[in-house]
């Protein structure tokens, strides 16, 4: 693996970092760390080894 590779980092914030194992498990991904943000709604961060993906809603898509 090549040293940018390494350092790309998958984030995603959530409520609790129970769901950081929860995501990890449910695709796969090799979790690094949790990250505690404080702020709002999602005050923490999981960061996953890999591109940065996301979860949009296409449920409402014509």
């Amino acid at each position: 693996m090549t040293e940018e590779a390494q350092q790309k980092e998958n984030r995603h914030a959530v409520t609790s970092p129970e769901y950081c194992k929860k995501m990890a498990s449910k695709y796969g991904w090799k979790l690094k760390r949790i990250e505690k943000k404080g702020i709002g709604q999602l005050p923490y961060e999981c960061v996953f080894e890999g591109e940065q993906t996301s979860f949009e809603d296409t449920t409402n898509d014509n």
